[in-house]
């Protein structure tokens, strides 16, 4: 059975709501993230343009802010070619460049030797159109424009570039989930063999990396915290060890590839819902819960022993302020509701 709970919010102060083996990771703030395999986030259009002459680039710059472009540089000549190159080898280069043939060839060259951060580049040329397009594809340019620049011809290739430009950002930040996500699934052969879990060192790790890229991308992060309901005879210590080795592993078996469960204390689950908002996390929880009261039970001096949990879910809607020790305590408000009420789950909103 389930239901949501309505939780105040209080000022500014943080209260820690878990074990002191939690303590390390509460607050989390930016000086404490991950910074090293982070994902950058696709930036707006910026443009770098190089032309023969001032008069070609003048007009080029006044097409591309017209369409709502950035433009970071605007070179002429030999004179500017050293100038353009140093742009693109910034550590934020341009996501599209426009380069006059047939001096600026070697911008272009410089161009896609940056790899994965290479812009979209578009080479322009007199006229005719066909000649045009053949000189762009000899110096291995996306796309081509005619000259003389004008709004009506400049503007649409211009439009096109920042477009495929925002693609290409895109993909690598998708790339760049996929790798981390294969990275974290590596990881899990470090397991406890018992249980199923992670040790606590890398869920930590994990933890703070997620909350990064939810304040950063407003992706959703929920947390479901399970709580063993105890029983009215508590069983003897070492039947209560392997209770909770076996609730743990049904958690451990029952969570998607992205999330990640943790031990808090000896009565106490943890599991980190990456990209999921609430609704899923209570879906997640139901799941969670059923599986822990389906486990293997433990018989001993006579008498069958099982594991019941309920779950506190908590978490943040996308573009929310991104606080681990605001979602903890939602979560633990949620799970002492569902002990006192005899509830499977309880949802905060």
């Amino acid at each position: 059975m389930t239901t949501r709970a309505k939780t105040k919010r209080p000022g500014t102060r943080t209260q820690r709501v878990s074990k002191p083996r939690m303590e390390s990771v509460l607050p989390v703030d930016d000086d404490q993230l991950v910074e090293e395999e982070d994902v950058d986030a696709p930036a707006s259009a910026q443009v770098a343009i190089h032309e023969q002459t001032i008069g070609q680039v003048g007009i080029a710059r006044d097409v591309a802010r017209a369409m709502g472009l950035a433009v970071i540089a605007a070179e002429a000549g030999q004179d500017g070619v050293a100038e353009a190159i140093a742009t693109l080898r910034h550590d934020d280069p341009p996501g599209v460049v426009l380069v006059g043939l047939p001096i600026g060839a070697q911008i272009l060259d410089v161009a896609r030797a940056l790899g994965p951060r290479a812009p979209v580049m578009i080479a322009a040329s007199n006229g005719p159109a066909a000649a045009a397009a053949q000189a762009a594809r000899a110096v291995g340019a996306d796309l081509f424009a005619v000259r003389p620049h004008d709004a009506d011809r400049l503007g649409p290739v211009l439009a096109a570039a920042a477009r495929i430009a925002a693609d290409r950002a895109s993909l690598i930040v998708s790339k760049g989930t996929e790798d981390l996500l294969r990275a974290r699934l590596d990881q899990y052969g470090r397991a406890d063999t018992a249980t199923g879990f992670q040790q606590f060192e890398f869920f930590q790790r994990v933890l703070e990396l997620e909350l990064k890229r939810a304040k950063r991308y407003g992706y959703a992060l929920s947390v479901c915290l399970l709580g063993q309901v105890p029983s009215s005879k508590p069983p003897a210590p070492d039947v209560a060890r392997i209770l909770r080795v076996r609730a743990a592993a049904a958690v451990a078996a029952t969570v998607r590839d992205i999330d990640l469960p943790t031990e808090i204390g000896e009565d106490r689950f943890l599991v980190l819902l990456p990209y999921t908002d609430i609704d899923g996390a209570a879906q997640v929880g139901r799941r969670l819960v059923a599986a822990v009261a389906a486990h293997e039970p433990v018989t001993s001096q006579g008498r069958v022993w099982r594991t019941r949990v309920v779950a506190g879910i908590a978490g943040l809607r996308a573009g929310q302020p991104v606080s681990f020790a605001r979602l903890m305590k939602d979560a633990s408000t949620a799970l002492r509701d569902a002990r006192e009420r005899g509830l499977d789950l309880v949802v905060t909103t």
